[in-house]
């Protein structure tokens, strides 16, 4: 099943420290059981296979928090069809943790840079009206995304975080159940709640790497897709759904826990536009 993984990336994948190339395969693998990932994936492979994107694995313990990072260099090569040096990027991924939801959030990196696509327009709009005063049913999403996408952004500049805020889209559904069995939430959690934001990568990016994808490596994974999905597990625990009535029998109490989670989040939406808004000005626009 994962032969075709092993044949690309064992060639360039480099550990320092301790070696697991069958961890870091198996990773790999497990993210094609969420379909929205598999262009993604495929993308990467196409990458690797072209010997312009390699990965590297330092593991790094204790309280180091830099847990991965996307680098492109740029490299001379002389093209004997033309004639003369070109020059072409060198993209690496290195990693200091072998996880499901690190190994997504470098790769989503790598994704935004080969899809060329300006995520300051549809994506800030789409993930802006995701998130503008509106709070998950589920505990567990709604204090990752919290984590994650607003205490998380604290310390980021304005013009890197909607690259960010795309990576950790990902992330967020790397560490869904239907990746991982033990996860907190489903992976429908995610997408509901970032119903625009899904949209958006299945309608208009997906649609855009897809067409650097090698067509024989795109047929080859749909079967690793097919063999690894998991079947969802039920909900489980039923104090996990957020019910502010339920949980709170002082109405007042409810209406605090709202302006909590609504003032943790306008900080970070508050400059993004809305969905609805922005593609009737943009629609707008299309008809002068």
């Amino acid at each position: 099943m994962t032969e075709i993984l092993r044949k690309i990336l064992l060639p360039q994948l480099q550990f320092e420290g301790a070696e697991n190339p069958e961890k870091f395969l198996r990773t790999f693998a497990d993210l094609y059981r969420i379909e929205l990932f598999k262009d993604g994936l495929d993308l990467i492979l196409t990458k690797v296979q072209q010997k312009q994107l390699r990965f590297e694995i330092k593991i790094i313990k204790g309280w180091d928090t830099n847990v991965g990072c996307f680098l492109t260099e740029q490299k001379s090569l002389y093209d004997k069809t033309l004639g003369r040096f070109i020059k072409k990027a060198d993209l690496k991924i290195t990693l200091h943790s072998l996880t499901h939801n690190v190994l997504a959030h470098e790769m989503a990196h790598a994704w935004e840079f080969e899809g060329g696509i300006n995520l300051g327009e549809d994506f800030r709009a789409a993930i802006g009206f995701d998130m503008k005063d509106r709070s998950p049913k589920s505990l567990p999403l709604k204090a990752e995304i919290k984590r994650l996408m607003v205490e998380g952004m604290n310390s980021y500049p304005q013009n890197q975080i909607i690259s960010e805020l795309f990576a950790r889209y990902f992330e967020l559904l790397s560490i869904s159940r239907d990746v991982r069995t033990f996860g907190e939430f489903s992976t429908r959690d995610v997408m509901d709640f970032f119903e625009n934001t899904t949209n958006f990568i299945a309608k208009i990016f997906n649609p855009q790497i897809r067409v650097k994808i090698d067509p024989k490596i795109a047929v080859e994974t749909s079967e690793i897709a097919r063999q690894i999905k998991l079947s969802a597990p039920e909900q489980k625990f039923s104090d996990q759904i957020d019910s502010f009535h339920s949980k709170a029998k002082n109405p007042q109490e409810n209406k605090s826990i709202e302006r909590s989670w609504s003032k943790s989040t306008k900080s970070n939406s508050m400059w993004q536009a809305g969905w609805q808004k922005h593609q009737e000005i943009k629609d707008n626009k299309e008809k002068k």
